[in-house]
């Protein structure tokens, strides 16, 4: 039975239009965080940007990407084969434009890494979270990057 006109509630039609655009909001944010997701693709090959005072080293940084997941495989070394020469893998995802991951290295330190476009090419961040042999320290921290390919290099 509908109520006659003088019972209806005043208040529905804001009520019902606050609603709609609740869900109109939170549809559209997570429809937006999932373009950026499949917009952002990091899969390539990546090296060593900056050459100023570190010509006598190379690092390198190989991303296969699928959906907003990734797995990293990563390797440097000094140019004349002195010191530590670490490799590493990680596995990580995008979210928000930037790949984020963990990584393991064949010292055994383990840690986490941010990788994002930024002005002038990529930037690595390398963060060690455990410490079992500092011998390649010198190549982690924040890491200019260049993209070389769309595909990363086969192991």
């Amino acid at each position: 039975m509908a109520l006659p006109l003088s019972r209806t509630p005043r208040l529905c039609l804001p009520t019902c239009l606050l609603r709609g655009a609740i869900i109109f909001a939170a549809v559209f944010a997570a429809l937006s965080s999932a373009a950026m997701a499949a917009e952002t693709n990091f899969n390539g090959h990546y090296e060593l940007a900056d050459a100023k005072g570190k010509a006598d080293r190379m690092f390198s940084l190989d991303v296969t990407q699928k959906g907003n997941r990734a797995n990293i495989t990563f390797s440097a070394a000094m140019a004349d084969g002195s010191g530590a020469a670490p490799d590493g893998t990680g596995k990580g995802h995008v979210e928000d434009g930037v790949l984020s991951f963990k990584f393991k290295d064949s010292f055994n330190n383990e840690g986490t890494c941010t990788l994002e476009s930024g002005k002038g090419g990529f930037h690595l961040n390398m963060t060690v979270m455990k410490v079992v042999d500092p011998g390649p320290f010198h190549f982690y921290g924040n890491i200019p990057l260049k993209k070389i390919s769309n595909k990363p290099q086969p192991e």
